[in-house]
Order: structure tokens, then C-alpha cells, then sequence
């Protein structure tokens, strides 16, 4: 009798193992969902004190849900950060050794990583456009006009060119991103900004250039 009490327990943590395993199996086929963006990039970001640094990153883009997730290897040690449902996080925890920490504190600037987001699914999704309480915004010379508001994200449309390919991002400090050199996504249904820079923006003749930002798909 207790063989056969043994034998029924057995078979039913089996089925219930094998039934969490099934619903894990599914659980991460839901998240794991191909990216519609994968690059490789290389991004410059300028020190105060003139220098700049060089470094590789690998960006990640989804459109629904929309995020964006980034990593890089540094000197001392990996950095990620994502940024899903508009709330940004990161994945590995502050080094005990930044040789930098200005440096770092822009690598892992959370209002470039929601003006990136906002900035690569211009391009790849079709934006609703509605009306916002900002004002026209000049740039090199050029008119922008805003078209939408996410959170403290504002994006604007070229008004000679038509291209939604500029965003500010922040509100005490103004990050401003512009995109340009455009090119064709895999399966030709969007395109991608292949050239980034990010100023500290407070009027077109009072902007500091923070950091530029090459990429090419994986």
C-alpha cells in the first residue's frame, strides 16, 4: 500500500512539474517576442573638460510593448538600462569604481534613454499626432513643430522636410536628440536613424553637444 501511495505522489508532482514547465515555456515565449530594431552602435559621449570618450553599445527596440534596452561592456564592468512602460530601469546595479561619475550619470541619463525610445519608434511606427501646449522650437536655423507629448518627451516634425526626427527630453534640464541619415529597416517597413547627436539644449544658440551616436542593424 505505501508503494502504491508513493507511486501516485510521484505521478502527480511529475504533472505538476511538467505543467509549471509548460507555463514558464509559454510565459517566455510571450517576452522573448524578436526585436524590431537590433543594433550595433558606437557612441562618443564629450566630458566637460573637452575630452571624449568612445565606446560600443548594443540597442534593442520593440514596438509593442514599446521599450528600448541597452548594454555596454566598460573598463569597469557592464552597464544596462532599460526603459518599458515608461518606467526606466536599471538592470546592473552602480560599480563600486566609476573611474567617471559625470561620464557614467550620462551614460545612464534616463531622459536620453526615453528620448531615444521615442526618437527610434518615430521612425518605425505610425505616430498619433494631437495638439500640445509647446511652442515651436528652432534648431540649426529650422523650424520645428511639436506633434506629440510622452510624458517629458515632446517630439516635433521638421516643418521643411516633414520628418518627425527631433525630441527633447527632460524639463529642469532639456536633453534635445536629433536624428538623421536614414536607412531602411530589415523587410523595408520602417526606417532608422543611423546618425544621433544629443545636446543639452536651452535655445538654438545656447546648446552644448553631449554625445553622438553611429549605429548600424545586426
Amino acid at each position: 500500500m505505501k508503494k502504491l501511495i508513493s507511486l501516485f505522489a510521484a505521478a502527480i508532482l511529475l504533472c505538476s512539474l511538467t505543467s509549471c514547465q509548460q507555463q514558464q515555456k509559454k510565459n517566455t515565449e510571450n517576452i522573448s517576442a524578436p526585436a524590431d530594431l537590433k543594433l550595433s552602435c558606437v557612441a562618443e559621449f564629450l566630458r566637460s573638460d573637452g575630452s571624449r570618450y568612445l565606446t560600443e553599445q548594443k540597442c534593442e527596440v520593440f514596438s509593442n510593448p514599446k521599450s528600448i534596452t541597452l548594454t555596454a561592456k566598460e573598463p569597469f564592468g557592464k552597464i544596462a538600462w532599460s526603459v518599458q512602460n515608461g518606467g526606466y530601469s536599471v538592470q546592473k546595479p552602480v560599480p563600486g569604481e566609476v573611474f567617471d561619475k559625470e561620464l557614467y550619470s550620462l551614460m545612464m541619463d534616463k531622459n536620453i534613454a526615453n528620448g531615444l525610445l521615442e526618437i527610434y519608434l518615430a521612425g518605425l511606427t505610425e505616430k498619433s499626432l494631437a495638439k500640445t501646449d509647446k511652442e515651436l522650437l528652432t534648431f540649426q536655423g529650422q523650424s520645428y513643430e511639436p506633434v506629440a507629448q510622452i510624458g517629458k518627451v515632446s517630439l516635433y516634425r521638421n516643418q521643411s522636410s516633414g520628418k518627425l526626427d527631433l525630441v527633447t527630453s527632460g524639463s529642469d534640464k532639456l536633453y534635445l536628440i536629433n536624428g538623421f541619415n536614414y536607412q531602411k529597416t530589415k523587410g523595408q517597413k520602417g526606417f532608422y536613424p543611423s546618425k544621433i547627436d544629443i545636446y543639452l539644449y536651452r535655445t538654438d544658440f545656447d546648446k552644448e553637444i553631449a554625445a553622438q551616436i553611429s549605429c548600424f542593424l545586426e
